[in-house]
Order: structure tokens, then sequence, then C-alpha cells
């Protein structure tokens, strides 16, 4: 901070701050703060708007004041530890000072360090004895004389208080950063955002400063969804219905793509396809029944076959592949492991050979001449018994292959036999190390030493209780945000090299580690674990039969497989005498009502599945209104209805807006396959300045509500058009090179009104004309050629905008001596309408001083924003009632509707950029 600056804070010494620390604080915190990008960003774009005027303002003792209320519990704590340390420093430096250092007070200090030393090297103890003695003579003898006795003292009190003295210090400082943290973030930045808006004016809000714009790179995306009542509604239908057909209806570019996609829940399972622009009913039907296939073999961790032309032993590859690399990496895994064990443990194995091994041999020979000799005798019929026992238990087993109780029991004898013997082999080596003899006195001589046990257990605890499966995130360490896992490793290494360093240090440890019968324990040890392990394991169950049904149709409704056969008889291999028999088998492409049948049945059965689970299954057909007119859309739904009604299943279809008014019309004397086909409509309207606002915001955060306003008339509430006019306000901006309401509002305007009324004139051009009608196009073309030029004269500009939009001077179409045809007169009142919608516009968002302007036109009615953009909407209905109620919003405004041509209120006045508001915590004059 410079000294400039640092001389502004520390003036309100006594006033405000009770310490230089505090003022310093404060500066720091309004210096970060002009380092934020939301503040850097809006410093200079109007005169007095910088950021030598936003640090005089914020030194001000006002606003220093309205920056401390909201953090003044943090403020008061800091106050008190700064206090405490201060204190506590002041007191050690005045110990120190009062010191009277000779040699009489210093060799007391110096032999017992001397003997502390020498105490922890292990020397003997007639050394540490004659150092200690030395220490308390000196000691007796210092303490004779009461300057020395006080400058003792004042030592011991030194050394004492000296943990505290950090302690306290650590303590203000961290009481320090917390208050500084909580100040910039709930003190200072917000006011200064109050200062900075003060400094840019009356209509800061007209500024296009959003913090950014990276929503508006992407048209549809998951991480914007914003929630509505169509998507509210459309979750309480599902939750009614245990199955059906629900369409979505409303305009393109509703979002209706959008809501399909988010309606299903993260444990439902879905299929969601796109309707065909040309469609045929069984080829909409195969590909819908292939993405069902292909989706739940995948949805079950399952790999869907691939019908690329490669050869069979390509094919071979591709499916070995994937065993392969799983076992080359468990491979890479279990041999180096098993090597080590084996090396680690071959001591401990040949050692139990060579004791237990001649025993274990002679007892499993003997147990095995039992074995045959009972076999034997029985074969040879000398023990009867033994063969009826035998014949029985063959029967036993040929009638237990189908009961599920003894198999179940046989496996649970297998687990549990398994444990218990793996659990013995466990528990055996860990008693053996209490009963051991000598383990127990080297326990003992391990735990005499303080200095190989306490150091011991110290780097045991991180090691061991730092769990690396522990909850994510960073660790806030001041500034820096360090990954969690990476502080959990560092600590259980530091734990793991304090380990290794005691081993090494203190013989006692390892002796315990180093006893000869430690390798036999390990050895039991690990092959209880690893008979553990074999009790739990079980085969990879076999593929699902849901999954094999969905692989089997792939390749039926994928491949065309054709099998020959051929039979040769022949009587000799010199002269042959027969015949060949060749049969060809070529599968048959099924027909759309063996599809429909083999589609409802195995979606039933997965629907089936799923909903035992506890979960829905989804099918969404999209973009019905791609076929082109309600006509089509209407055949299409009464082609595919036929895979409707599957029990347990959603069907979800975006529909067009005829549609769904064709559905709402049921009951009449109307009836189409809407009725027959869907249970159940959800409107999409075009969303509200509200829904707007949040879809802006979220993709586009800070950016003003003028320009939420702006954006929203623009798109009629549309929410594709609002991203598209969004990114059309960005692109103007970097046009333009201003960030001012006006400027942006009054070119975008006009360059969508240009593209408009372009498209208009294609459409005109079309049409039949006369020379009786060439001034017609002749005006529409000077229009467009001043429109293109730019809005270099905006009074002639808004001139023939109006009389173009009024129909007025030679912009007057309505006389008979045009002969003009029905469509080419709609087609020009269509035009003129949309015009007077973009002058409205230009009035209402194009002249300086919108804030002041809407602060009136919002207490009337007519005035509210979400009427400009219900008038986009009604240009789509009627030209009529959209231009009756864009008058009824120039009223509301304070615009001219007709008449006498005027300049709109506020039209060519300089922008009060040289008048700002007063700022907070400045006089006045």
């Amino acid at each position: 901070m410079d000294d400039r600056y640092r001389s502004l804070h520390e003036r309100l010494l006594g006033l405000v701050w009770e310490d230089r620390a505090e003022a310093e604080i404060y500066g720091k915190a309004v210096e970060l703060c002009l380092e934020e990008p939301d503040i850097t960003r809006r410093l200079g774009v109007r005169p007095g708007a910088t950021a030598e005027a936003i640090r005089s303002a914020m030194a001000a003792e006002s606003n220093v004041t309205r920056a401390l209320e909201p953090v003044r519990p943090a403020l008061d704590t800091f106050r008190a530890q700064l206090s405490a340390s201060r204190k506590t420093d002041t007191d050690q430096a005045d110990r120190l000072q009062a010191m009277t250092w000779n040699w009489r007070t210093g060799s007391p200090t110096v032999l017992g360090l001397l003997t502390l030393v020498l105490w922890l090297q292990d020397r003997p103890g007639l050394i540490v004895s004659v150092a200690a003695a030395l220490a308390a003579v000196a000691t007796l003898a210092a303490l004779l004389r009461p300057e020395d006795r006080r400058t003792l003292g004042s030592t011991l009190a030194l050394v004492c208080l000296a943990p505290v003295q950090g302690f306290r210090s650590l303590r203000a400082g961290r009481a320090g950063n917390i208050w500084a943290e909580d100040l910039r973030v709930n003190g200072v930045k917000p006011l200064m955002k109050r200062v900075l808006d003060a400094l840019l004016g009356d209509d800061p809000d007209e500024l296009l400063f959003p913090d950014n714009y990276e929503g508006f790179r992407t048209s549809a995306s998951h991480a914007y969804f914003v929630p509505s009542a169509a998507a509210e509604q459309l979750t309480r239908k599902m939750g009614h219905m245990d199955g059906g057909t629900i369409a979505i209806c409303g305009p393109r570019g509703s979002g209706k793509t959008t809501l399909l996609a988010h309606c299903v829940a993260g444990n439902d399972f879905s299929v969601i396809t796109s309707a065909p622009a040309t469609f045929a009913p069984q080829d909409f039907l195969v590909s819908l029944f292939s993405a069902l296939c292909e989706r739940y073999i995948k949805n079950e961790g399952y790999r869907v076959p691939d019908f690329t032309r490669i050869t069979t032993t390509g094919r071979a590859v591709r499916r070995a592949m994937p065993w392969v690399r799983r076992a080359t990496g468990w491979m890479s895994y279990a041999l180096p492991a098993a090597l080590l064990i084996g090396v680690g443990t071959f001591a401990a194995m040949r050692s139990l050979e060579q004791r237990h091994g001649r025993l274990l041999t002679q007892r499993s020979r003997h147990f095995l001449d039992e074995v045959t000799s009972l076999v034997a005798d029985v074969w040879r019929g000398e023990n009867i018994g033994a063969g009826l026992a035998l014949a029985l238990l063959g029967v036993m087993v040929w009638r237990s292959r189908k009961n599920r109780v003894v198999l179940r029991t046989l496996k649970d004898l297998w687990v549990w036999g398994t444990a218990a013997l793996g659990l013995a082999l466990i528990a055996v080596p860990a008693v053996s190390v209490f009963r051991d003899p000598e383990l127990k006195h080297a326990w003992d001589r391990f735990l005499a030493d303080d200095f190989a046990s306490v150091p011991l257990m110290i780097c045991a605890l991180p090691y061991l209780f730092s769990d690396s499966q522990g909850e994510d995130g960073p660790v806030s360490i001041g500034r820096w945000n360090i990954p969690r896992r990476r502080v959990r490793a560092a600590w259980r290494l530091l734990g793991a090299a304090g380990i290794a360093y005691v081993y090494v240090r203190h013989e006692a440890l390892r002796d315990l580690v180093t006893d000869d019968d430690n390798p036999v324990r390990v050895l039991s040890v690990l092959t209880g674990m690893a008979l553990i392990k074999v009790g739990k394991w079980s085969p990879k169950p076999g593929e699902p039969d849901l999954v094999r049904r969905c692989r089997n149709q792939l390749y039926r409704l994928q491949t065309v497989q054709s099998t020959t056969s051929t039979l040769t008889l022949g009587a000799s291999p010199v002269v042959s005498l027969g015949s060949s028999h060749a049969t060809a088998v070529t599968t048959v492409p099924p027909n759309l009502p063996a599809l429909v049948a083999d589609f409802r049945e195995l979606l039933a059965d997965i629907a089936r599945a799923r909903s035992l689970q506890g979960k829905r299954t989804v099918i969404a057909i999209d973009e019905l209104d791609r076929l082109g007119s309600d006509a089509k859309a209407l055949a299409f739904l009464g082609e595919v209805k036929a895979v409707f009604g599957v029990p347990h299943v959603h069907y979800l279809v975006s529909v067009a807006e005829d549609v769904g008014a064709a559905f709402v019309r049921r009951g009449l004397p109307y009836r189409d396959a809407t009725d027959s086909s869907l249970d159940d409509v959800v409107h999409v309207q075009p969303g509200t300045l509200t829904q707007s606002r949040m879809i802006l915001q979220k993709r586009a955060p800070g950016i003003s509500p003028p320009y939420v306003a702006l954006v929203h008339a623009l798109s009629g509430g549309i929410p594709r058009d609002l991203v598209r006019y969004g990114r059309r306000v960005m692109e103007t901006e970097k046009k333009a090179g201003t960030v001012e309401l006006s400027d942006i509002s009054r070119t975008l305007v006009l360059d969508e009104l240009y593209e408009t009324l372009s498209g208009f004139r294609v459409l005109l051009g079309r049409q039949e004309w006369t020379e009786a009608a060439s001034p017609v196009l002749e005006s529409f073309r000077r229009l467009m050629a001043r429109l293109k030029s730019g809005a270099g004269d905006m009074r002639a500009l808004r001139r023939d905008l109006t009389d173009f939009a009024e129909g007025r001077r030679r912009f007057d179409f309505s006389g008979d001596s045009l002969h003009l045809g029905a469509e080419t007169s709609r087609l020009l009142v269509e035009a003129s309408s949309y015009a007077y919608f973009s002058l409205t516009l230009l009035d209402v968002f194009g002249t300086e001083g919108f804030t002041r302007r809407s602060e009136r036109a919002y207490a009337s009615p007519d005035g509210d924003p979400q009427l400009l953009a219900e008038a986009r909407q009604e240009l789509a209905v009627s030209p009529y009632t959209a231009r009756s109620l864009l008058r009824s919003i120039r009223r509301a405004w304070g615009l001219p509707v007709g008449g006498r041509l005027e300049a709109p209120r506020g039209a060519g006045r300089p922008r009060p950029v040289g008048r700002p508001r007063p700022v907070p915590g400045q006089q006045t004059s």
C-alpha cells in the first residue's frame, strides 16, 4: 500500500482505530477489493469513477464506520486477542530490560543447559551428576545477592512465558486474518460497490458488466437448467401415473428438449430419441428398438456388440482384449507380490517343513491307506454297510440337484469353515506374541525406554488415523487451497518416516521386530487372510436374461444372418458314387407387427424389473415438430401409437402447439390421433421476466436488470432466443466498443430490424408486382439502406421508422392505385408492425436515462417490461393486436403514439455522467 493512502487510513487512529495494525488491515482490504474483477472492469468507464476517488471515499470516517458495522464481532475478538498479545510482549520486554547479567547470573543458565544436553545424549551418570551439582552450586551462589536473584527469577519467567507469548501472538494473528477476510467480504467490498455506483452516476445499471458470459457459448447444457412451472407440472403428472403417454407442447425454442432431459431422475432408465424429418414407421421403430437395447446393455454394465465389418480373427481379438488387459493388470501386481512374499517367508516355510513335514506326510499316507482300504472292501462286497451308505449318499446327491437349501447350506459351510480356519491362523500368532518370554522381555524393555515408546506412538497416530477414504475437498491454509488427499498422504508419510527413525535408533524396538519366530507368525497371518478371501470368492454371475435378449434383438435388427449346410455322400475315395445336398437359411427382416410385439414384450419386462427396484422407465421422443405440419405429426402419432401403453413405462413426446391444441379440444365434435394416443399434455409457455432473469444470471452472472429486460423483450421469453440475444448483446458490446445501454441497445435493435426486414424483402420479392406498385419496393429499399448505413442521423432514422410503422408519407401503401395483392398487403402490415415494435424498443432502451424513465413507467400497469415480451409474442398471432398493445406500452412510457411526429422524451439529451450521485461518506457542496 502506498504511503499516501496509508496516511489516509492512519489519520483515524484514536477516532476509529485503536491500533495501527487495524488501519493497515483495512487499507489492505481496500486494495484487495480494488483488484477484484467486478470492481476493476468498472473503473474508468465514466469520468470520476477512478481508483483514487474510491480510495479517498473509502478512507472517510463515515465509510470506515459503515464498513466496520457488519464485522464488529470479529473486530472485537481481534482487538481482545491483540491487546493480550501486546501486553504479554510488553511484560516480556520489561523483564528482559530489568535483567543484570554477569558471571554469577550466567553460569547457572549455562551449566543447566549443559546438564540437559548431557542427559539427552545418555552420557555416563557420573558426568551428568557432576554437571548438575555444579549448576546447583552456581544457582545457590547467585541466589545470595538480591540483584542476581531478581535476574534469575526474570529469566525463569521469561523462559516459562515464552510459549505463552508465542501462543498469544499466533492467536492474535489468526484473529486478525479472520477479521481481515470478514472485513473484505462483508464490509469493504459491498460498500465499495455502492461507492462506485455513486461515482458512476444515477444509472450504473445501464452499464454492461457481467462477471462472465461463458454460459452463452453453449445453447443447451444441463448446467444452466432453471426450474419452471412446466417442469414442476410434468414431475407431478409423472408421479401420479404408473405409466402413460404425456405430450409436451409449446413453441419452438421454449425448452421442450431441455425439459425432456431433466424430467428423468438420476436412478431412472431412459431412452431419448428424435423423430425423423421424413419418417417411415418401421424404420423409426427399428431405431427406437435398437436404442432401447443398447441403452439397457450399457446401463447394466455390459459391452454393446460391434457389427462393423472386421474379420473373424479381428472380432475374436477384440473380444479377448478386455480380458487380456484385466489379466495383465492383475498379473503385474500378483507376480511381484507373490515373489516378494515367497522370498520373505521361504525360511519360515522351510523351518515348518523341517519341524512338521514328516509327521504330516505320515498322517496323510495313513488316511489315504484307510480310504483306499474302505473302497476296496466295498468293491469286493466285504463291507455291505458302507456300500449301502455310499448308495444312499449318491441318491441324496442326485435329489439335491434342485434343492436350493442344500446348495446354500454347502456354500455356507464352505464360507464359514474357511473363515473359521483363517481366523484361527490369524489368532494363533497374536496369542503367541504374549506367551513368548523373549518377546515379553523385549516389550518390557521397549516400554521402559520413554525415548522409544512415546515417539513411536506419536508417529503411529497420524499414520493410523489419516484415513485415505475420508472426505474430499481442499484444506485452506491462509490463501492457499491444498487438496486433502495430498495432506493425508504427507501426514502418513511423515508418520512412517518417524516410525522408521525410531526403529533405527532404538535397539529394543529392533529386538521386537526381528524375533526368530516372526516370519512364521507372518506366514500364518497371510495364510489365514488368503483362506478368508478364498472362502468369500464366488464366480462372476452370468449375463442376465434381459441383457441376453437385448443382445439377440440387436443381432436381429442390425444384421442379416445366413447359414449354409452341405452334405455329401460317397462310396469310395477313388470313385465317388452318391449325392450332394446343400441347404441355405437366411433370416427374414421382421415386419411391423412383429416388431411392435417384440418391442412391447421386451420393454414391458425391462420396466417390470425396474419397477420392482423402485425406478421408472422413460421413453422420450423429441422434435416431433420437425415433421413440418400438424397433419404429418398427427399421422406419425397414429402410426407409432401401437408401442404406447406399455405398463410401468412413461412416454414423453415433444410436439408442436397445434398438436396440443388438438388434444385439449377432445370431447368436442372433434376427434383425431391425439385422443387415442395421449394421456395428458404439459404446455410449455414462454418464460416470464423472472424466469429470464434466472436464466441470464446463470449464464452471465452479474448482468444488470436493464439488459435482462432488453433481452427478454427481444426474445419474447423464448429460452432459445433468450440465449441467442444474450450472445448478441455481448457481440454488440465488442462491436460498438461501449458498455452503455443506450448505445448497445440502439445498435442491436437496428441490426435485428435490418435482418428481419431483409427476410420480409425476400418474401415480397416472390409476389407479383406492377409498375404502379414499384414505389413500395423502392421505399422499402431506401429504408433498409438507411438501416444498413448505421445510426448516424438518429432523428432522420426515427422519422423514417415512424412513417413506415404508421404508414405515413412515402410509406402509405393503402391507396387503391397500387393494386397490391392480399398476401403482399399482409406481409407489409407484418413488417410495419415489427418495425413499430423495434421503434418502441429504440425509444425505451435506446434513449439515455432508462433508469429514471423506467421508475415512472413501472408505476403504470402498461409500463411493465413483461408486456414488451408479450408484444413480441403477439406479433406471431396478429400484427393488429400487437400494434394495439404497443400503443398502450408507449403511452405508459410517455412516448408518442400517433399524430404529430415528436422526438421521444429524453432523446438527444446528453448523458448525465457529469452529475454523479453523492458518494457515501463525502460531503456535498
